[in-house]
């Protein structure tokens, strides 16, 4: 991974506390009781109220939290951009490169030709009338 500088300013830090203090709210104090049909909890409520009291108040409280948080959130999406890419690769790129190489099709014409002096393409020159309505 490669070193990335995490932005600990108080106005980082405001934000960080009161957007975690919403996310406590809204999923572990609304959505998941609403959800699972159970009775509302009252520790998210309390911790969203520290955590917006100590980004309003005291945004320096939440400096030690907000470093373990992001370097957790840098970690995550190295993952899950590795599993992500490795499945798009697997599921879209590796079947149409097999089927093309079943049929022999060769989009870039890679092969080698050895009467072949040059294998530079000249360009088509579009008539001008083209281009005074594209579309």
């Amino acid at each position: 991974m490669t070193s990335v500088t995490i932005n600990t300013d108080k106005k980082s830090l405001r934000e960080f506390g009161l957007v975690f203090a919403a996310g406590l709210v809204l999923f572990f104090g609304l959505l998941l009781p609403w959800i699972w049909d159970k009775p509302w909890p009252v520790w998210p409520w309390l911790g969203a109220a520290g955590f917006a009291g100590a980004g309003l108040l005291l945004p320096q409280l939440l400096k030690p939290v907000y470093i373990v948080w992001m370097k957790l959130g840098l970690l995550l999406g190295w993952i899950n951009t590795r599993i992500i890419l490795g499945v798009v690769f697997f599921l879209l790129f590796a079947p149409f490169a097999l089927i093309f190489r079943l049929f022999g099709r060769d989009p870039m014409q890679r092969k080698l030709d050895a009467s072949t002096v040059t294998y530079r393409q000249e360009s088509t020159h579009l008539p001008r009338e083209r281009m005074e309505r594209p579309f």
